[in-house]
């Protein structure tokens, strides 16, 4: 018999980035904290991310089908916890932390260890999350040291 504490207790073992998804639409742009991503191809370079499908960024990203993934550096968990604690639904999450544009005016976490561009390439249905796939359009690094994510960490 699947003894299912046992197996949350292994998934809340296995190790993640902590990421700021971002999204521009004319009415309202959005953040929110992710930590269910991973690179999926190199050439080109393509990640898969997981939303919660009651979540407005999975709502604007499958509308806009553009996004930016922040990574957050070591040093940004209070931007992580602004981003990821309130719905964006009632609170306008850039005005929260420091935020920086792309060109075409898709919200970024300023000083991240890295920004991605986005291009959404396909959405599945997965229980009651979205799993996009998305190609990276285009990148910046400006370090290594990134933020871990830790349940007990960020939730007791």
């Amino acid at each position: 018999m699947l003894n299912e504490n046992m197996v949350q207790k292994a998934m809340d073992a296995l190790t993640h980035g902590v990421y700021v998804l971002g999204v521009h639409t004319e009415e309202k742009d959005n953040l929110m904290t992710a930590a269910w991503l991973c690179q999926v191809s190199s050439s080109p370079a393509m990640l898969a991310v997981a939303v919660s499908a009651s979540h407005l960024t999975a709502e604007l990203i499958e509308r806009e089908k553009r996004f930016t993934v922040s990574v957050l550096g070591a040093g940004q968990k209070e931007e992580a916890l602004a981003c990821g604690c309130v719905s964006g639904r009632k609170t306008d999450k850039t005005e929260k932390v420091k935020t920086q544009y792309t060109e075409d005016g898709i919200p970024m976490v300023a000083e991240a260890a890295a920004q991605l561009e986005c291009k959404l390439v396909d959405a599945y249905s997965v229980t009651n999350h979205k799993l996009f796939l998305a190609e990276v359009v285009s990148a910046d690094c400006a370090s290594e040291d990134v933020l871990l994510y830790h349940k007990r960490e960020f939730f007791g």
